[in-house]
């Protein structure tokens, strides 16, 4: 499957992982799958502010090709 994907989308993809990875490093935070809301909260585990969040958002939709505003394709 993988190997029949359009090669734009395959570089879009690799550019975004490369994003998340970079992001991540740049601000220290965990990768965290899913933690529960009445789960503790321990000290070890470091989450994006609203601001960083909406960092990361915006640089993913300019590389899937969305508006970084609006998430609407521009296609």
């Amino acid at each position: 499957m993988a190997l029949d994907m359009d090669p734009e989308r395959r570089r879009r993809l690799m550019e975004l992982a490369r994003w998340r990875e970079e992001w991540q490093t740049k601000y220290g935070i965990d990768d965290v799958e899913f933690i529960p809301d009445d789960a503790p909260v321990t000290p070890d585990v470091r989450f994006p502010t609203a601001e960083q969040e909406w960092e990361y958002v915006r640089r993913a939709r300019e590389i899937l090709g969305l508006d970084p505003e609006t998430g609407r394709y521009l296609g």
